[in-house]
């Protein structure tokens, strides 16, 4: 089925590199002119990637960039909150938005139900793991080396039970990475964390844009929980859109590309993961 899937996308790219036919258009691009307003779903549980209720000029990562692609095509933009890949995946496909930009990942299961485009950004399966469950440094000797950068590290150790969200693909990679360990899965993030709160597990596994975010609201939680934030494998960030119209595809490629070689991709990530202003005060 996969192989039909793919084969389909490559006729259709060859066709449009060898026959570059003048009347080519983009039906979703002649919509949102004329009507004036790009949908963009975004994740409604995914802060800082939309957040509910922002600081003043703090509405997200991915609502900022919506906002910036808006701009581009000189339309309006509405923002539509919505909390799982198959609720943005089904209103794609029946045209009631144009992209998902809600810091999914891609995948080779996902490409089933949309296109996606390139990343523009890159995250990890990372963790946060209670202090109690890792070995102690040795006494006496200075530690140049860190043991545990990635998760990959934690494959030696015994009694290590995860929580994660479910059907994500940290879920996916814990499955295939520690096929043998105990692993709970979620319907949010926020239960899968309540769970390592608890003491119920003592290890939550979330992308490392989800981690970083979690020690910006609240530090103190480095105090009880050793954060794991290195790469053991590139997860692409990238925008979803339907899988009817290679053109608008080729649109936004070209968007994110300028964007990311002009760097305001990353001054947009960098806004919101190297400083704490999109925090409420009475939440930090």
């Amino acid at each position: 089925m996969l192989e039909v899937y793919l084969r389909k996308f490559a006729i259709a790219f060859l066709i449009c590199i060898v026959f570059p036919i003048q009347s080519q258009t983009s039906p979703t691009l002649e919509k949102i002119r004329k009507s004036k307003v790009l949908t963009v779903s975004v994740n409604e549980f995914y802060d800082p990637f939309y957040i509910y209720d922002p600081n003043p000029n703090f509405p997200g990562v991915d609502v900022e960039l919506a906002q910036e692609y808006a701009k581009f095509l000189d339309v309006d933009l509405k923002i539509i909150p919505l909390r799982t890949f198959d609720q943005h995946a089904r209103m794609l496909e029946k045209g009631d938005t144009q992209i998902a930009m809600a810091g999914i990942s891609s995948s080779i299961s996902r490409f089933k139900d949309v296109y996606f485009t390139d990343p523009y950004l890159i995250s990890t399966p990372a963790a946060l793991v209670n202090r109690l469950a890792l070995p102690p440094e040795p006494e006496g000797q200075i530690v140049t080396v860190q043991l545990f950068r990635t998760l990959s590290d934690l494959t030696n150790l015994t009694g290590i039970s995860y929580s994660v969200l479910a059907n994500s693909s940290n879920h996916t990679y814990l499955r295939e990475t520690f096929p043998k360990a105990q692993v709970f899965s979620y319907f949010t993030n926020d239960a899968a964390l309540g769970e390592l709160k608890k003491n119920n597990v003592n290890c939550f596994v979330a992308d490392s844009f989800y981690i970083r975010a979690l020690l910006q609201k609240d530090p103190s939680l480095r105090a009880t929980y050793f954060p794991i934030l290195g790469i053991v494998q590139e997860d692409h960030i990238s925008m979803a859109v339907a899988k009817r119209d290679i053109e608008f595809l080729y649109n936004l490629n070209f968007f994110i590309k300028e964007y990311k070689r002009t760097g305001k991709i990353q001054n947009i990530a960098n806004k919101y993961f190297k400083s704490n202003q999109w925090i409420k005060k009475n939440n930090q």
